[in-house]
């Protein structure tokens, strides 16, 4: 009896520390810093590099944050690429072309923004693929295009893309 009582006991704690392992798994956050383009940004998984995909960006870091159901899985991205001679010279019209140009790929609800307390003239929107919505916002700094996406069921997307872009930090 005193053995079936401790084996209970043991399996009650296993459960308990294995649970509270995975709940502290899914609140950590990592910080990914670009010195090289001022600025770091937190995310709940590891943003790797996919630069080596060939899509010709600066920089292409992306992770996922895993659930216990893998259809609910929330990816995040964060894309650089160097801005074209001239985009700050862009006029209106101008601006107002690559907004159109970002309706075209597919993306809707497209906003002009001032992104990261009002410094970085940028645009937001979304985009649904695959089952999944996608938001996100490319924005001009310094001499570089950043876009930070994060691809979510509809139902975690606002928050999750909230906290996500709203981590992004200037450095020098």
């Amino acid at each position: 009896m005193k053995k079936t009582i401790f084996i209970c006991l043991l399996l009650a704690c296993v459960s308990c520390v294995s649970k509270n392992s995975k709940q502290e798994d899914a609140s950590k956050e990592f910080t990914k810093v670009f010195k090289e383009y001022g600025f770091s940004i937190t995310s709940p998984c590891v943003l790797e590099d996919e630069k080596s995909h060939g899509l010709g960006n600066d920089a292409y870091f992306a992770g996922t944050e895993l659930s216990d159901d893998p259809e609910n899985a929330i990816g995040y991205q964060v894309v650089v690429k160097e801005v074209p001679k001239g985009f700050k010279d862009l006029s209106e019209v101008e601006l107002n072309a690559m907004m159109d140009q970002m309706k075209n790929s597919g993306f809707v609800n497209v906003e002009k923004v001032l992104f990261s307390d009002n410094k970085y003239p940028g645009f937001i929107g979304d985009k649904n693929q695959d089952g999944s919505v996608h938001r996100g916002v490319m924005f001009n700094k310094d001499k570089y295009i950043i876009s930070l996406i994060v691809s979510a069921d509809s139902s975690v997307l606002d928050q999750k893309f909230n906290d996500f872009t709203n981590s992004f930090t200037v450095i020098d």
